[in-house]
């Protein structure tokens, strides 16, 4: 009987030791004066026989560690986790407590899993995501920089004007042509989407704008030109731009405007009047083959303005889901006497205000005052 019993145990140690050598994560048992009692097959190919050995010095440590997981796990019964450095290689350690027949913790088992290539990853991540970061901060200042500045432009028009996108970089864009002495263009452009591939497409509406010079004096002309442009990128059909460009002649005063698919009407400051006027167009993208852009003729003395925004206004919701819609009509009503910049102001606060300060889409808005 006594031999069957020492087989079976026998039997039963050698189950446990093959588990415990088949296993990938490294194991060690140590006891209460911090020698290793047991270790298993992985744990002995790195470390080489440490069996008895103080714990540390298994490690290749000339002193006990600042945090000794083992101590406090046989202290307090705690499981306890750190990393460990072994050689070259990074050790995710836990540390559980091993109790006897009466509940009594005689020793600590020790788990190293090798992080290592997780750690690797980590750091390769962290440094992308930095050089990503310095990379999304530059284009923000490029695309910042891109934007005109608030002044007056070829002694012609005045400009006021205000951009809040709502991620890092923005899809919307305005900027001003000076075409010749009599003619200066100006647009207000929105791009499906935000980020990185919206910001890129307003790099390609103003370079591909300012490379017309004095063709950008037919407005029309200007949008086929974009249109076909645009088309040559061979962007999916989810990708379009919207686009509202005029050219302004200081000596006719009349202002020729044309919409590619906007459906923010400009507001006209004239006459001590304020009022939307309506512009048909369709946006430029891949879904339509040909399109006839037609252009309105709008009269601006000196002194009258012209107001142009984007759709991050007039569809900005409050929190019950209702959407600014023409407010913005109403405020520029409201506000007819008032200085352009204020204005601006004014029109954005309220947009803040309604909306709670979460702005779903980018807010561009730019008033253009003739001098």
């Amino acid at each position: 009987m006594e031999n069957i019993l020492t087989q079976k145990l026998e039997r039963q140690k050698r189950f446990t030791q093959d588990i415990l050598a088949g296993m990938i994560d490294l194991v060690r048992v140590i006891d209460r004066n911090n020698r290793i009692i047991f270790l298993n097959k992985p744990m002995k190919e790195l470390l080489g026989d440490v069996l008895g050995k103080v714990c540390y010095t298994a490690l290749g440590k000339n002193c006990r560690c600042k945090t000794c997981i083992c101590e406090t796990t046989i202290m307090n019964g705690k499981i306890v986790k750190k990393e460990e450095i072994v050689g070259d290689r990074i050790f995710s350690v836990v540390s559980s407590p091993i109790r006897d027949e009466n509940g009594e913790i005689y020793c600590a088992v020790e788990v190293f899993r090798d992080v290592t290539e997780k750690r690797k990853m980590e750091k390769t991540i962290v440094e992308q995501n930095l050089k990503m970061k310095k990379d999304l901060d530059f284009a923000k200042y490029i695309q910042q920089k891109i934007i005109p500045q608030d002044g007056i432009y070829n002694g012609i028009i005045k400009i006021y004007s205000k951009y809040i996108p709502s991620e890092m970089l923005g899809g919307d864009v305005f900027d001003i042509i000076n075409i010749d002495e009599d003619n200066i263009g100006i647009y207000m452009a929105d791009v499906s989407g935000h980020g990185v591939t919206a910001s890129m497409m307003t790099m390609f509406i103003r370079q591909t704008l300012k490379s017309l010079k004095v063709d950008a004096l037919d407005p029309v002309h200007t949008l086929n030109y974009l249109n076909s442009r645009y088309k040559e990128l061979g962007l999916d059909d989810n990708y379009y731009i919207t686009i509202l460009y005029g050219v302004y002649n200081r000596k006719t005063s009349n202002m020729r405007i044309v919409n590619g698919g906007h459906n923010c009407m400009p507001i006209i400051f004239n006459n001590d009047r304020v009022h939307e006027i309506f512009l048909p167009g369709l946006p430029i993208c891949n879904l339509f083959d040909d399109v006839e852009y037609r252009e309105q003729n709008i009269k601006l003395d000196s002194g009258d303005r012209i107001l142009f925004y984007t759709d991050g206004i007039s569809e900005a919701r409050n929190q019950h889901k209702e959407i600014y819609s023409d407010r913005i009509l109403q405020i520029c009503k409201g506000n007819l006497p008032i200085d352009s910049g204020v204005l601006i102001d004014n029109i954005v606060d309220d947009v803040v205000g309604f909306s709670d300060n979460d702005f779903a889409d980018d807010i561009a808005i730019m008033m253009m005052e003739v001098v």
